[in-house]
C-alpha cells in the first residue's frame, strides 16, 4: 500500500515505486524479508553507481549516429561499459559497482585501508579467479576516479582569508592575515589546518549530454511553453524572461544550461561536542523539467566547506573555484558531446546563466 489512505496517487515522476511493482517477485514467508532486503540493496547501489555517473544503464550510443563521439566522450564510454559488465551471468553487480560498494563500505565504518585490502584478499579468496573484483583498495579507488568525475582538495586559511589555489598554491602562510597553512603532525608531517572539497561542475554538465536520460530533456525548457498566466518551472518566471530579452543569443541555444545554486550548513555532531559545522554547495541545472531538476541525481553537490565555524560573509572565498568554472563557460563555452545532435552532425557548446 501506498500513501496513507486507499486510492492514493502514485508520484512516480517524484521517485515514488508502485508497490505491486516493487514486490511482485517477493515470495510471502519467512524468506520474503531478506529477499526484499537483498532487493534494496541491489537497487540502491545501482542506483548510487547511476547517480554518480549520470548514465542510468543506457549509455550505448543509437544506432543511428552518424558522427562518432569525440575523443573524451569515446574514452568514457569505453571504460564505463568495460566495468559495467557483469561479474559473472546472472549477476546483480558489476566490476564498477563492487568498486563503489567497497569504497562506500570503508567511509561509512571508517576502515583502514589496511584492512579494507585484507578483507579484498579474502573474496578473492572465496570467489572463482575468473571473477574479475579490484583487487585492492588502491586499485578500487582507481576504477571510480578514472571515470572523471573526481574532487579537487583545496588548502584554505584557517579564518577563511583565501583559498592556496592558483597563484596562491605555494604559499605556507595567509597573505592576508600570516596564520600558518601548515601543523606538523605527530610523524613530523606537514598537515593543512583546513581544506575544503572541490567537484569540479563541467565534467558533471558534460554527463547530461552524454546520457539518453537526461539529454532529450535539457531543452524542455523551451520546449515546454506555458501560457502567460501558468507558472510550474522556473523559466516562467519573469527574471528568466527578462534574462533572454538581455541575452539573445544565449537564449537562442536552449541547450545552454541555467543553473540554480545553494548553500546551507549543519552541525554533524551533537550540541555537547567540539564546535564543527559543515556547509554543502549544490547545483542544479534548471533545463530540465520540474519532475527532474529537483530529484537527487540531478542535484550536483559542487564543494563542501568545514570548519569550526560556519563560513558567513566570506563564503564567497570558497565558491572561487566554482566562480572560474562559470566564467570560462559564460565567456568561451566548453564543447561537449551531444548524444542527440550528433545524429544531425552537430557540435554542441554551452554556456551558464549564473
Amino acid at each position: 500500500m501506498n500513501g496513507f489512505k486507499p486510492g492514493y496517487t502514485v508520484w512516480t515522476s517524484h521517485g515514488e515505486v508502485e508497490s505491486d511493482t516493487m514486490f511482485n517477485n517477493f515470495v510471502v514467508g519467512e524468506s520474503s524479508r531478506s529477499t526484499e532486503h537483498n532487493y534494496f540493496q541491489g537497487s540502491r547501489m545501482s542506483d548510487m553507481v547511476d547517480d554518480a555517473f549520470g548514465m542510468h544503464s543506457d549509455f550505448e550510443q543509437g544506432e543511428n549516429v552518424e558522427e562518432a563521439p569525440n575523443e573524451e566522450a569515446n574514452i568514457f564510454y569505453e571504460q564505463l561499459r568495460d566495468c559495467s559488465s557483469p561479474l559473472f551471468n546472472g549477476s546483480q553487480h558489476s566490476k564498477l559497482s563492487v568498486a563503489v560498494r567497497l569504497l562506500s563500505i570503508k567511509s561509512d565504518n571508517n576502515i583502514s585501508q589496511g584492512a579494507m585490502d585484507s578483507m579484498i584478499e579474502l573474496m578473492k579468496e572465496l570467489v572463482d579467479p575468473n571473477v574479475e573484483i579490484p583487487d585492492s583498495y588502491y586499485k578500487a579507488n582507481a576504477l571510480v576516479s578514472k571515470l572523471g568525475l573526481s574532487s579537487i582538495r583545496i588548502d584554505c586559511c584557517e579564518k577563511g582569508c583565501m583559498l592556496y589555489y592558483k597563484e596562491d598554491v605555494n604559499l605556507e602562510s595567509c597573505k592576508f592575515c600570516s596564520h600558518p597553512r601548515y601543523k606538523i603532525g605527530s610523524t613530523g608531517k606537514k598537515l593543512a589546518i583546513k581544506a575544503m572539497h572541490y567537484l569540479p561542475l563541467i565534467p558533471r554538465l558534460k554527463r547530461l549530454y552524454a546520457s539518453n536520460s537526461s539529454a532529450p530533456h535539457m531543452r524542455w525548457h523551451c520546449e515546454n511553453r506555458r501560457p502567460p498566466s501558468v507558472t510550474c518551472h522556473p523559466s516562467d518566471g519573469e527574471a528568466w524572461k527578462h534574462f533572454d530579452r538581455t541575452y539573445p543569443d544565449f537564449a537562442a541555444e536552449p541547450r545552454n544550461v541555467r543553473l540554480g545554486l545553494c548553500a546551507d550548513g549543519f552541525t554533524p555532531f551533537s550540541v555537547g561536542a567540539t564546535p564543527y559545522s559543515c556547509w554543502p554547495v549544490f547545483i542544479t541545472p534548471y533545463n530540465l523539467p520540474p519532475e527532474m531538476c529537483m530529484t537527487s541525481p540531478y542535484i550536483f553537490l559542487n564543494c563542501v566547506i568545514s570548519g569550526s565555524s560556519n563560513p558567513k560573509s566570506k563564503i564567497d572565498v570558497y565558491l572561487q573555484p566554482l566562480i572560474d568554472e562559470l566564467k570560462l563557460l559564460w565567456s568561451e563555452g566548453v564543447e561537449t558531446w551531444d548524444i542527440l545532435v550528433t545524429k544531425f552532425q552537430h557540435a554542441c557548446y554551452f554556456n551558464v546563466d549564473y
